[in-house]
């Protein structure tokens, strides 16, 4: 009988250590799975964040190749009509038809002072032609900004840059 009560603690004991091995191992296994969706999780925010700006600047990149925008003297497909642009300020109508909280266009060689008014157009330094008070973070593409200058007879183009904010971008 002595044998026997022996034996049987012997494989209770056999049958503990082998749940806690398993209880170990499918422990281990649920914290390498959750380390590993963890991990996924970060690279699709990434991705996620890279695909909106992506989106942003292709939109940014539209929006200057569009008639309102279009230089139409060259096949230039990055180049903004100014004058255009100067234009397009002024007018109400467009604030809302592009639905951004932003859109300006910003010389940077030769760089210019300020926001261009009928006084000092075209020695101004940016033209916004939609701003509004939630904007969000701005997106940028490099264009050509040219103009015709009547005084000299010739097109002139500077380089620039077109920057677009809004909420459907984000």
């Amino acid at each position: 009988m002595k044998d026997l009560a022996v034996n049987s603690s012997r494989g209770q004991m056999k049958v503990q250590q082998m749940a806690f091995v398993l209880i170990a191992i499918v422990l281990f296994f649920a914290l390498a799975g959750i380390l590993l969706l963890s991990l996924q999780t970060s690279s699709l925010k990434n991705t996620a964040e890279n695909l909106r700006d992506e989106r942003a600047l292709q939109a940014a990149r539209e929006i200057a190749t569009t008639p309102e925008f279009s230089w139409e003297i060259d096949e230039c497909r990055s180049c903004i009509d100014l004058d255009k642009a100067f234009l397009l300020k002024e007018r109400q109508g467009y604030k809302d038809f592009w639905e951004l909280s932003l859109l300006r266009i910003e010389k940077i060689y030769p760089e210019g002072e300020g926001e261009c008014t009928k006084t000092n157009y075209p020695e101004c330094g940016k033209i916004t032609i939609v701003e509004k008070e939630d904007i969000f973070n701005a997106k940028s593409s490099f264009v050509s900004l040219c103009r015709y200058e009547s005084s000299e007879k010739y097109y002139k183009c500077e380089l620039g840059k077109i920057l677009i904010a809004g909420e459907g971008l984000q």
